[in-house]
């Protein structure tokens, strides 16, 4: 994680682990990636901004028995926004990014929609793009923000709760708003974001239980935001 502060006015997730999404099989190529995470948020007095670098490496799996036209592998860590004391520090989950940079830079609408170009597309993606809160071609169902927490204690897991990117304040106080996330496609030289670990020892778990312990088994649909968090929602795992 880098946070840096900026003036009011001026505008604008140890190390990263692995986690794989299916669909690996005879295709055309591979593109790798890395890109920024870019988080944007704004307490009374000043605007603030974290980022994290991750990498994808997607290929394109017209034969794979899964049924997905591209399998991907992330290497990821939260984004972080540091408030610098004046607010708890807000996270920015881990999601699959490749079916928001397929849609954001225009390649493709979805990784099910993959062809023969989308990897020579990929390869060629550049620049920084804001990152749109719902895709307009769904007239708004479906959400591409990941979603975004913070403690009341960092070094107690159980104390996670849920921030709404629309509504900040009523989590931050008056005055407090979520300007936005972006995309950076950046240097493949750029190292990536190892921080998260230093900064939440806990993450050391990996036994996947939720970050709030159900007291008995319960349907998902009766869970706690906190009881479906893991570990894995921070960071990356192989």
């Amino acid at each position: 994680m880098t946070m840096t502060r900026r003036r009011a006015g001026a505008l604008i997730a140890g190390g990263a682990g692995m986690a794989f999404v299916p669909g690996c099989g005879a295709g055309g190529g591979e593109a790798r990636l890395k890109f920024k995470v870019i988080a944007r948020a704004q307490l009374p007095g000043a605007d603030y901004e974290g980022f994290a670098v991750n990498e994808m490496r997607a290929s394109y799996t017209p034969n794979s028995l899964t049924g997905f036209m591209m399998g991907r592998t992330l290497k990821m860590e939260a984004t972080v926004v540091d408030f610098g004391g004046e607010g708890d520090a807000l996270f920015v989950l881990l999601t699959d990014y490749l079916p928001v940079i397929l849609w954001t830079w225009g390649i493709a609408p979805s990784a099910g929609a993959a062809d023969e170009k989308t990897i020579s597309s990929l390869k060629a993606a550049t620049g920084l793009r804001a990152i749109p809160q719902e895709d307009p071609a769904l007239a708004g169902r479906y959400s591409l923000y990941p979603k975004l927490c913070a403690f009341r204690d960092e070094a107690d897991p159980t104390s996670v709760y849920e921030v709404d990117p629309d509504n900040l304040a009523k989590t931050h106080g008056p005055g407090a708003k979520f300007l936005g996330l972006s995309i950076e496609i950046v240097d493949p030289k750029t190292p990536l974001t190892t921080s998260i670990m230093q900064r939440l020892p806990w993450l050391s778990d990996t036994s996947g239980k939720g970050l709030v312990p159900a007291e008995h088994l319960q349907p998902m649909r009766e869970l706690s935001f906190g009881q479906l968090l893991t570990n894995r929602d921070f960071r990356g795992l192989p």
